[in-house]
């Protein structure tokens, strides 16, 4: 099976509209970043940093890809195994056992924020999303949201969701940039922070212009 991975990738400008001041709004914003991921081109940057652990996490809807600090790239076409890999799993080496089941576990964790809540303690009642922070610089605003809930614990953690946008945009979505919360890897819990990025593929048939800066006149 061959990949045709994009001749021109472009970043995707981040809209939203001041709705985005609007916590009860954070559901329908973190829907909208699972679909904007889903139909293109998935960057997250993962930091475990009580196991020590960082690595980037690239997907496509054929395949996925896991690069370490090492310089080390494994990649998964859909429905194959996972490759130690430099072309995005077209050749290289087949991964099995402990590694490949590894390399499933890196990422599902990069995909923690973007799935479902699994409700462990129903005593707390149901998601309550918070405004906690929000930031402006230039034309970038950012909106930190937390997601509590209605009967929280005093000593609770709750996961807390950034959301960016530009002054530009105008169709009132916003784009998941920044996760912060907690990860259960077996009986211990550990801090888990992900910063994502969103690049789309654009098609083969787009012409960019380049406007060249005018010469001055001697």
């Amino acid at each position: 099976m061959k990949f045709h991975l994009p001749a021109l990738l472009c970043l995707v400008s981040v809209p939203v509209l001041m709705r985005g001041q609007d916590p009860n709004l954070a559901p329908d914003d973190l829907k909208n970043s699972r679909e904007a991921f889903d139909k293109n081109h998935l960057i997250a940057q993962v930091n475990v940093p009580g196991k020590q652990l960082h690595y980037r996490y690239d997907r496509y809807a054929e395949v996925r890809r896991i690069q370490t600090d090492e310089g080390m790239e494994f990649a998964q076409p859909k429905g194959k195994a996972w490759r130690k890999s430099k072309d995005w799993g077209k050749t290289g080496t087949v991964i099995k056992g402990d590694k490949a089941a590894q390399l499933d576990n890196q990422a599902a964790i990069a995909e923690v924020p973007l799935a479902e809540p699994e409700d462990r303690d129903k005593t707390q009642g149901g998601p309550v999303w918070k405004l906690i922070d929000k930031t402006q610089e230039n034309d970038i605003e950012t909106f930190t949201y937390e997601r509590s809930r209605e009967k929280p614990r005093p000593d609770g953690v709750y996961p807390r969701f950034t959301f960016i946008k530009y002054k530009s945009d105008t169709d009132g979505k916003l784009l998941l940039y920044r996760f912060a919360g907690q990860l259960r890897m077996g009986d211990d819990v550990t801090p888990l922070q992900i910063q994502f990025g969103l690049m789309i593929l654009l098609p083969a048939t787009t012409v960019i212009e380049e406007v060249h800066p005018k010469k001055k006149s001697k």
